[in-house]
């Protein structure tokens, strides 16, 4: 005879859905476009001389990923990167099972404060246009989180998010 496995059954209630659609990446197309127009105007520099600053936005991505698995590894939560990661708002990461809410929270504030800070103390070491082009496509490129995070805000500690593949699901438990 087979040993009893003791299983728990959840359902979930659905809250919120929070997607970073076809919109939210044209929007902030048009944000990285207003920052090299706003650039420009500061530095009284043709905007054709700036688009070479945009090469210093494929990075802030790769620090999102580091900086999330990095959380993930000091809180000892099983992290999952999805093959969706160039394309995605959340830069293919998220957890596999839904978390708490406050886990969530913690995340996600240590990705936006971690990348400003490494943004801001890379900003000193590179060229002046390349730094404010690095610290408003940080801003630009956290948008989706922060906008989800403030969503977060809604809802009641028992509440669970789950990391979807466009976005993140605000869960109830029934149990």
């Amino acid at each position: 005879m087979r040993g009893q496995t003791h299983q728990t059954v959840y359902s979930y209630k659905l809250l919120q859905r929070f997607r970073w659609g076809l919109t939210g990446y044209l929007f902030q197309l048009l944000l990285t476009g207003l920052m090299l127009i706003a650039v420009s105007w500061f530095l009284q520099t043709p905007v054709n001389r700036l688009v070479v600053t945009l090469a210093v936005l494929p990075p802030i991505g790769l620090i999102h990923l580091l900086l999330f698995r990095f959380y993930a590894a000091i809180s000892q939560h099983k992290p999952r990167t999805t093959a969706d990661m160039l394309v995605s708002a959340w830069w293919g990461a998220g957890f596999r099972l839904p978390v708490p809410l406050s886990v969530y929270r913690t995340g996600e504030s240590v990705v936006l404060t971690g990348s400003l800070l490494l943004s801001a103390a890379a900003f000193v070491w590179i060229p002046f246009e390349y730094g404010l082009t690095l610290l408003g496509g940080n801003l630009i490129l956290a948008f989706p989180r922060l906008l989800a995070l403030a969503a977060s805000f809604r809802h009641v500690p028992p509440c669970q998010v789950r990391y979807e593949k466009k976005g993140v699901a605000f869960l109830l438990t029934d149990g």
